[in-house]
């Protein structure tokens, strides 16, 4: 979500690549006014100038991208003990 139009980018647009809650479009002058005000989102924003200074811009390809979900866990290792019991469950025989 971090493509620019023109002259106007995603307000923030994360470093992690992840949505921002609420974002917006603003003008490269509108960003750095917001830095100078210390805006609350700026430090998380691809676009923070000490950012940019150590990373370089974001590409508008990949700064757009959602970052990529965690690994799900594999499978139980321990079974499944019935609550009330502290037993396994009775495997029901197939008829």
């Amino acid at each position: 979500m971090s493509e620019t139009h023109g002259h106007s980018r995603v307000c923030p647009t994360r470093i992690d690549g992840g949505a921002a809650l609420f974002a917006h479009r603003v003008t490269q002058q509108a960003c750095q006014d917001k830095q100078r005000g210390r805006f609350h989102k700026c430090f998380t924003c691809a676009f923070n100038n000490a950012y940019v200074a150590a990373h370089g811009l974001p590409d508008p390809v990949s700064a757009g991208k959602p970052a990529p979900a965690p690994e799900t866990p594999g499978p139980r290792t321990a079974p499944l003990l019935d609550v009330a019991t502290k037993r396994e469950p009775a495997v029901a025989a197939d008829a």
